[in-house]
């Protein structure tokens, strides 16, 4: 036991003593037995809401905030991130993967940790997730649901736990995010029978300049005695979705091996970098979300309840993904520079010739076009709850189910061009001015396929869970109750990949002469809203795009029934083991844990036991005749590796509450907290990227992430609808995930020859840099401020401020972490109608490593909005705006002059009406 834990279960010894020494005293104004508990805010309007949820923060024990709505689909803000950002201390961020960043978040994150970090919840359970984009079905995007798949209108309440006690499922490190759904018997209140609400709407999105349908409803009924009630729910919402942008794929260290190292040693000595790829990107998307959820609750008498309830979510997302690159590492290789330029140690400009000093042709620009039709995702589950109070003092619950989700990529054919010219580049704006010499970006001239490839993905993730809780009322003197329980699941979590291509003869046939022109493919422009003006970069390149039903009909007419069509693809040949693993985990925890109260204080201390298996089958490149190599795959002999290891954690908690006056509480809080990490990371495939050599990788041997965690708050109730709250909160991270470069041996799968017709196989391993987490040490402590005001003649405010300060054990900083985080809203509020204006910042933070080079996400605000205007107590019309200021993405690596990458999303417009009897 380390000093930290000691440390923590003395703190909960001495409670303990307090808690005997204590004079006996009647009733608090908060029952003890349930003060962790969170009651629900009933969202009937902006002001009364607020009011609900400073009871939340004010009666719970633990340190909590959440957001709650009577309505469907009347959360303040259209899906549970955007709610979810207003919390202080509480950051929403969509490039999991290094994809980049889109229109709505997908992941949350609580004061300073990585997503990865934040245990998600619904009812209580963890819910099995399944991700569209290719990349998060492999890659390290955290154990929890992608809030993609869950709508706003399924949930009655969101909740965040900022710290933590021992019933609290273990797995975030900061704290847990609980979603809750309606129950049956709660909707429309006693003696109500029926209940029907229905919201119709348009969404608009300003790239697409289109609107797109979105319904959701929900009936319901119980009887008369309120003891047997059913509930079920719809939706189906569809979305255009558009990125416009510019993206920098890396950054490379110029070597002695390269002509220009080699010409400028200087440049070597000095350690500089340049960029591998700078790419005109065009993201285009159709997004359709269908589902529902249906619960079934029954109360025979005062001593049972049970609750059955089932929820699917399915998400089609079709995207095509095009981008017209400069190709820096093939020039850095290959080329020597006429002139350049140096800023902080990066090769900031260069001017390259069409041929090399051999006389030899060098490839200075590609382009990808990539077509996802078959990208699709979706999250399910059944679960049943069930409580008996035993006796006037015993209640006994227990919670059963089962989980399922599912990434897919069904099908990725994709058309992949070069030309060997000249090009040139420099900065520009946001970006970089990009000119090739001998080559118009408007035409498909001088393009030729160099390669093309299909590919299906199928990420797979299941869990069953149990859990069994007793709780014992004592009401003996400063104890109130003593509560155990016991939490089982097994998890499974399994990608499998199959990918082949080829190089295109005009003719449609692999490897034949002459390639295929990229005029095959009926390229065509760039959208007219992709312009220099929208993202700020004087001189962008402004590209053509090839066919997306084009391309699909050439890579599914390929001959030979090895490439191109799906039928082809998914066989045992084509299986890519890099990214394909299984993981397997069973984790075991029981907990137990009391209530205490005396004369102005009131608190829980407790401990959580944890036991965590992990089995990981990870697959790694194996001679000919070793024992177990599976020799069946065109991308080499394989075998797989049972990697086992075994967890066992003490997690004790203590949090307390004092009334220094009636209005006026102060708060401590300390925990042993853990969370484990990425499946996909315990997996540890790879993703390689051949044009630079470089790539993403996982690491089996990752252990728990582990941290003490500790929290002191001052809150002060100074009127019924008003708060002025500050938290100090320090973070000690005995163990935390960072990232890290390792070079290692791959197949370049562009340059070898397999199962080419007349040629003998050739299997072309080449030295790639690979990044992958490892564990780190670090620390994070920060301050939330929290101000919430009503104002004269129906206006009114609430603003938060979080500001963190984190490092890990070299002083590099942590995977989230953003300095400054603040909120500011603002309202109007008459029976009528109702304004809101609500602006969010977050400062820069560091993304991760992606294709072995940092990336940062610059600062950024967005400006939100929405209206209602109530016609009668039944109907309302509703409008909401998100992102009005079209506010740009930006990623940058090292320092600011390495830009990553800046995206234009559009703005989002939804209204509709909103009907309820």
């Amino acid at each position: 036991m380390t000093f930290r834990k000691r440390l923590l279960v003395s703190s909960t010894g001495v409670a303990a003593i307090l808690g005997f020494a204590a004079p006996a005293i009647a009733a608090t104004d908060t029952d003890a037995s349930s003060a962790s508990s969170v009651n629900e805010v009933v969202v009937t309007g902006i002001k009364e809401s607020l009011q609900r949820a400073i009871a939340i923060k004010r009666d719970s024990t633990d340190q909590v905030d959440a957001v709650s709505a009577e309505d469907i689909g009347k959360l303040p803000d259209k899906n549970v991130a955007d709610a979810l950002q207003r919390i202080p201390g509480i950051n929403t961020e969509s490039a999991a993967s290094g994809e980049g960043g889109f229109d709505e978040n997908d992941r949350v994150s609580i004061r300073g940790t990585s997503p990865s970090l934040t245990q998600v919840t619904v009812d209580g359970h963890t819910i099995a997730t399944g991700d569209w984009f290719i990349l998060d079905q492999y890659s390290a995007v955290g154990r929890s649901v992608s809030l993609d798949l869950l709508p706003a209108e399924m949930l009655s309440s969101t909740t965040v736990y900022k710290t933590q006690d021992a019933s609290l499922m273990e797995g975030g490190v900061s704290g847990v995010v609980n979603l809750s759904t309606p129950n049956a018997l709660d909707l429309g209140g006693s003696g109500k029978q029926w209940v029907f609400e229905a919201t119709a709407e348009g969404a608009y999105n300003s790239l697409r300049d289109s609107w797109k349908p979105q319904i959701n409803g929900e009936i319901g009924w119980k009887n008369a005695d309120d003891t047997f009630g059913v509930a079920v729910q719809g939706f189906y919402e569809d979305r255009s979705v558009a990125r416009y942008g510019q993206e920098t794929l890396g950054y490379t260290t110029i070597t002695s091996a390269m002509p220009i190292g080699a010409a400028n040693p200087a440049l070597v000595a000095a350690g500089v970098q340049a960029p591998t790829l700078i790419g005109s990107t065009l993201f285009q998307q159709e997004r359709t979300r269908g589902g529902g959820h249906i619960d079934v609750e029954w109360r025979p008498n005062d001593k049972l309840e049970l609750n059955l309830d089932g929820f699917y979510s399915h998400m089609s997302a079709s995207n095509s993904n095009d981008n017209y690159m400069y190709w820096g590492s093939n020039e850095l290789n290959n080329n020597l520079p006429t002139s350049f330029k140096v800023v902080n140690d990066t090769l900031v400009s260069a001017v390259w010739p069409t041929k090399n000093a051999a006389g030899a042709a060098v490839d200075g620009m590609i382009v990808d076009n990539i077509e996802r039709p078959g990208s699709a995702a979706y999250t399910s589950y059944v679960n049943l709850d069930g409580k008996y109070h035993a006796t006037d003092r015993l209640t006994v619950s227990g919670q059963i189910g089962y989980t399922e989700g599912e990434g897919q990529t069904d099908g990725a054919p994709s058309f992949e061009v070069d030309a060997p010219v000249g090009v040139a580049y420099q900065p520009s704006g946001n970006g970089w001015q990009v000119t090739p010499t001998g080559l118009n970006p408007q035409s498909p001239a001088g393009l030729n396929n160099d390669w093309a490839w299909n590919e299906d993905f199928i990420s797979k993730d299941t869990e069953i869970y149990g859990q069994a809780d007793a709780k014992y009322d004592l009401d003996n003197g400063p104890f109130k109750d003593v509560e155990a329980g016991f939490h089982a699941q097994q998890h499974v979590r399994q990608v499998d990949g199959w990918d082949r291509g080829c190089t295109l003869g005009a003719n449609g046939a692999c490897f034949t002469s002459p390639t295929m022109p990229f005029s095959a493919t009926d390229p065509s422009p760039y959208p007219s809203g992709f312009n220099a003006g929208a993202l700020g970069i004087p001189g962008l390149l402004i590209p053509i795009a090839g066919n997306p039903s084009t391309i699909d009909n050439i890579l599914n007419n390929i001959p030979g029934g090895v490439r191109g069509p799906l039928s082809a693809i998914v066989t045992p040949q084509n299986y890519y083991w890099n990214l394909s693993f299984k993981v397997q985990e069973n984790d075991y925890s029981g907990y137990l844990m009391t209530h205490v109260a005396g004369d102005g204080w009131r608190g829980n201390f407790g401990v959580r036991l944890v036991e965590t298996d992990e089995q990981s089958f990870v697959n790694t490149a194996a001679a000919a005749g070793v024992p177990g190599v599976i020799t069946s795959s065109a991308y080499g002999d394989y075998i797989i590796n049972d990697i086992k290891h075994n967890y066992f954690d003490v997690l004790p908690s203590a949090n307390f509450t004092f009334d220094l006056q009636k209005n006026l509480l102060l708060r401590f809080s300390a925990a042993e907290t853990m969370a484990r990490p990425d499946y996909s990371a315990l997996g540890a495939a790879v993703s390689l990227t051949d044009l630079t050599f470089t790539g993403n990788g996982g690491n089996p041997n990752l252990r728990p992430i582990t941290a003490g965690v500790y929290d002191a708050a001052l809150e002060w109730y100074y009127a019924p609808t008003s708060v002025a709250t500050v938290s100090l909160f320090y973070d000690d991270l005995s163990s935390y995930v960072g990232y890290g470069n390792a070079v290692g041996r791959y197949l370049d799968l562009q340059t070898s020859t397999i199962g080419v017709p007349g040629k003998t196989n050739v299997y072309d391993y080449e030295n790639f840099t690979v990044s992958s987490p490892v564990n780190v040490s670090g620390e994070l402590k920060g301050v939330e401020l929290q101000v919430q005001q009503p104002l004269p003649y129906n206006f009114g405010f609430l603003s938060n401020f979080t500001y963190v300060d984190g490092e890990d054990q070299n002083g590099d900083p942590l995977v989230g972490t953003s300095k400054v985080t603040y909120n500011v809203v603002g309202y109007y509020e008459v029976s009528l109608f109702d304004i809101r204006l609500a602006y969010t910042y977050r400062s820069h933070y560091f993304v991760g490593l992606d294709r072995a080079s940092i990336e940062n996400e610059a600062g950024n605000g967005q400006l939100d909005a929405s209206a209602d205007l109530n016609i009668t107590k039944n109907v309302t019309f509703t409008i909401q705006a998100l992102n009005i200021t079209d506010s740009l993405l930006k990623y940058y690596a090292a320092n600011p002059t390495q830009v990553r990458a800046v995206y234009e999303n559009g703005t989002q417009l939804y209204a509709g009406v909103h009907v309820k009897f």
